[in-house]
């Protein structure tokens, strides 16, 4: 089912503990009741491995780039995302 296009869901990543079957998030969320949220279970030190991973590959690629080139590229990314939040908070 496609969501209107007024609503633009916003993911972001929670850390949880799970204790006598029931997650329970290590911070507020910012949910009314009865919300319901899709869940992927991704284990920390998983993902740890798996960025630190992706990491080394970007570092063994990027070498004959200059820093100053990959910082202004990934700056200009910030950016854009940054804007695109901007857009998705306004009232439509």
């Amino acid at each position: 089912m496609a969501l209107p296009k007024k609503i633009h869901p916003a993911e972001e990543m929670v850390k949880a503990v799970y204790e006598k079957g029931v997650l329970r998030p290590l911070r507020p969320l910012q949910l009314k009741e009865q919300s319901r949220v899709l869940i992927t279970l991704y284990p920390e030190r998983r993902w740890r491995n798996d960025f630190d991973r992706l990491l080394r590959r970007m570092k063994s690629r990027t070498k004959a780039i200059r820093q100053d080139v990959i910082d202004a590229e990934v700056s200009r990314a910030r950016a854009e995302v940054k804007a695109k939040r901007r857009g998705a908070r306004r009232p439509a």
